[in-house]
């Protein structure tokens, strides 16, 4: 019979299971155990009935010194009702541990059925927002003296065919509204990352370097897109106080989804998600950004916490949500205008 982690009520990893020092019937996983994760050295632990308790012990001695006259089965009976225990206990454990992930399977269900859901009602509002003249890449109305001096590119432009099951249609454009530095579009449907990265490369900042995926936002301009072909595959940043690069336009109002240009996540989960998230937590923690210089524009990346509470947090896996980054593209700054 398989051991099996009386804390998860799964197999694991076999070389990870961990037998109890004394009776060696019940086991732990090295990652179950509470404190700090030990791979390599031996891990002394006992369970709940094995583990050992000075009161009792002390008690035992004497009441051995008293009762040096107990048969051997005395003994034997005493070693049936400890085993006994010890079965029922580890069934107890093992029926808990099923139960539990019976209930994590019925909400991964519940998720599951609540993403068609809500997939099933994007499509019907992108479908009833159709234009009565039907463009392929609807764009913002605007003149030329409006574009040039509007720092930020934005619009929409059709998610790419590849990522989404309703080919390239229209998105309706109810209204355009441009700033002083910020262009942003009123429509009825959510931003949303692309699945695909556009760009994968590493951010060098401060002597450190961290790995990254650029997604374009489904409402992103072809101008995002053509400025992103261009990045090199290594980004030189600075870390600026956010004030100092803050948009006009979301002093006024703040940032929403329709601000963002591009997502970026972790190049590689497994090695570059612990230097993220601890970028993440500076840039949170004393209120800076990241600015990149690229070919045309200036690059802004900022935390998600600046957006509302609803685009704040992204499902990272099924149990796990995190902070993330975002940016934008602003118009590079003349001589004049320093």
């Amino acid at each position: 019979m398989e051991a099996v982690c009386l804390k998860c009520g799964d197999l694991g990893f076999i070389e990870a299971i961990v037998f109890c020092n004394k009776c060696q019937a019940c086991a732990l996983h090295r990652y179950c155990l509470d404190g700090p994760v030990i791979f390599t050295d031996d891990v002394i632990w006992f369970c709940e009935d094995c583990e050992p308790n000075p009161v009792v012990s002390y008690s035992l001695n004497q009441s051995t010194l008293l009762s040096s006259k107990n048969t051997n089965s005395s003994n034997l009976a005493n070693n049936a009702i400890l085993s006994q225990r010890k079965l029922d206990y580890c069934v107890t454990r093992l029926q808990k541990s099923q139960q539990q992930n019976k209930k994590k399977n019925e909400e991964k269900q519940k998720k599951g059925k609540l993403n068609s859901v809500l997939v099933a009602e994007t499509k019907v509002l992108l479908s009833d927002s159709r234009c009565s003249t039907e463009v392929e890449y609807p764009q913002c109305n605007i003149n030329h003296e409006q574009e040039n001096n509007s720092k930020i590119y934005c619009g929409t432009v059709p998610t790419d065919a590849e990522n989404s099951n309703m080919g390239p249609k229209s998105v309706q454009i109810s209204q355009v509204t441009a700033t002083d530095d910020l262009i942003t579009l009123d429509i009825p449907v959510d931003a949303q990352p692309i699945s695909d990265p556009i760009w994968r490369g590493d951010l060098l900042f401060c002597n450190k370097t961290i790995g990254l995926l650029a997604h374009l936002s489904s409402l992103a301009s072809p101008k995002v897109r053509e400025e992103t072909e261009l990045f090199p595959e290594v980004l030189s940043a600075d870390l600026p106080p956010r004030s100092a690069v803050w948009p006009n336009s979301f002093k006024k109002e703040g940032p929403t989804d329709k601000s963002i240009a591009l997502y970026f996540f972790p190049k590689d989960k497994r090695l570059s998600i612990k230097a993220f998230d601890m970028l993440v937590d500076d840039i949170i923690r004393t209120e800076a950004a990241i600015r990149v210089l690229t070919k045309n524009a200036m690059l802004l990346m900022f935390p998600s916490t600046l957006l509302p509470i609803q685009h704040q947090i992204i499902l990272w896996t099924e149990f796990q949500t995190k902070y993330y980054l975002w940016g934008v593209f602003k118009k590079k700054q003349t001589s004049k205008e320093k």
